[in-house]
């Protein structure tokens, strides 16, 4: 903490510079640049084990906020007590494991059969899993003297949790067949999950909004969320199975943040009506978020977080740029493509490596395998143990690329 408050100090400027900047870039408002979300890291301990440590969950985020403070950036810190995909199911009844090197997953599915989804209630205010978040949530801002903004655990949305409690296949098939017992269930979960969220901010006394999957905004307009099982429905499908629980949690909370992997164009015009949809957050790829899905954003208002990974996106069976070009990819690919659609309004672009960004120091991983904060292998490449100036240099080098691609 000391360090961070150091840095905080001789950055303030700057961080509400960069803060102003990106919330008006996510709200589609005219702003002096493209914000660029280069970030640093580093690996105290082996992945599995943040799960069961509040200590060094906290610890590992404030040794990547204190690197990434060090080099320039428009990065606003925040603590993101990321607890897994699996909280809520969990919380219904869900037995979790978390596998080496790896995060929370769910077991079993404790639907089985499509009756069983009458016989189900909504979590308990008192449960353990429950009670273990706001432990953490508390132990995060305390810890901290409510000095960084602390935001609710990664929350997944009605249609992600549903198929967790049921085995996925069954939930998709059964969105056909059994369309009943499915909105049944998809209320339950959306019940649930607006009571557990607004728990967490009740609790939070320097919040941060809207978190996961998404840079600080200085404004309580909306909750993020997550909907990657999105991808798998036909636009009729995620109308009705999706859209109005998406709504109600909208509403609930005064606007939504929306986060989906995998290439959202066949029910991007579906989202796009998603009441009080402030931004959308994705990784522009061929394969994904694909570059003329841009234009069509913005055009509606809603702003854009772009990130890109050269290893979540499966660039390395690309014949264009291989795995380990991602400076390549970035600069010729990515930059070139999100500046040319959005004329550079709209839009917080991330660095090199995505939300990964650099990585300083590697350590606490078993035998050959290095795993970073996101649970991703890292391999040997430009992004590791990269020096301070070139890290500057290379944030430099983007803005100049922003510029030059605005006007063509």
């Amino acid at each position: 903490m000391n360090l961070y408050e150091n840095y905080y100090v001789k950055n303030q400027v700057r961080i509400k510079d960069s803060l102003e900047r990106t919330t008006k870039s996510l709200h589609h408002e005219t702003t002096d640049r493209v914000p660029v979300w280069q970030v640093s890291q580093t690996v105290l301990y082996p992945r599995h084990e943040i799960f069961f440590s509040m200590e060094k969950n906290l610890i590992m985020q404030l040794a990547n906020i204190v690197l990434t403070l060090g080099h320039k950036t428009d990065y606003v810190p925040y603590l993101d007590p990321f607890e897994g995909v699996a909280v809520l199911a969990e919380a219904f009844g869900c037995p979790v494991e978390v596998p080496k090197d790896g995060d929370p997953m769910v077991r079993n599915h404790i639907i089985k059969d499509l009756r069983d989804v009458y016989s189900i209630k909504k979590p308990s205010k008192e449960n353990e899993v429950y009670k273990k978040i706001f432990n953490t949530l508390d132990y995060f801002q305390k810890e901290t003297e409510f000095k960084i903004p602390v935001g609710a655990t990664d929350p997944q949305g009605p249609l992600d949790v549903a198929s967790l409690i049921m085995d996925n296949s069954s939930f998709l098939v059964a969105c056909i067949t059994n369309k009943k017992e499915i909105h049944h269930l998809l209320n339950i979960v959306t019940e649930a999950f607006i009571e557990f969220y607004s728990m967490q901010y009740d609790l939070l006394k320097n919040p941060a909004f809207p978190v996961h999957s998404f840079p600080l905004v200085n404004s309580n307009d909306g909750i993020s969320i997550s909907d990657d099982e999105a991808v798998l429905l036909s636009p009729v499908l995620f109308e009705e199975f999706g859209l109005p629980y998406l709504n109600r949690i909208s509403d609930a909370f005064g606007g939504l943040y929306y986060h989906c992997c995998g290439d959202i164009g066949h029910i991007l015009d579906k989202i796009l009506t998603i009441k009080g949809l402030r931004a959308i957050n994705v990784h522009l790829s061929p394969k994904e978020f694909k570059a003329k899905y841009i234009s069509k954003v913005l055009s509606k208002g809603i702003g854009l977080f772009l990130g890109i990974s050269d290893r979540e996106i499966g660039w390395d069976d690309s014949d264009i740029w291989p795995a380990d070009k991602i400076e390549d990819i970035y600069d010729n690919y990515y930059i070139v493509n999100a500046i040319r659609e959005s004329k550079g309004k709209g839009i917080v672009l991330v660095g090199y490596g995505s939300y990964t960004g650099y990585v300083d120091k590697v350590a606490g991983s078993s035998g050959d395998l290095l795993i970073n904060a996101s649970g991703h292998v890292v391999g040997k490449g430009p992004l590791v143990d990269v020096s301070l100036e070139k890290k500057n240099e290379n944030f430099d080098h983007i803005l100049k690329l922003i510029e030059k691609n605005k006007f063509k």
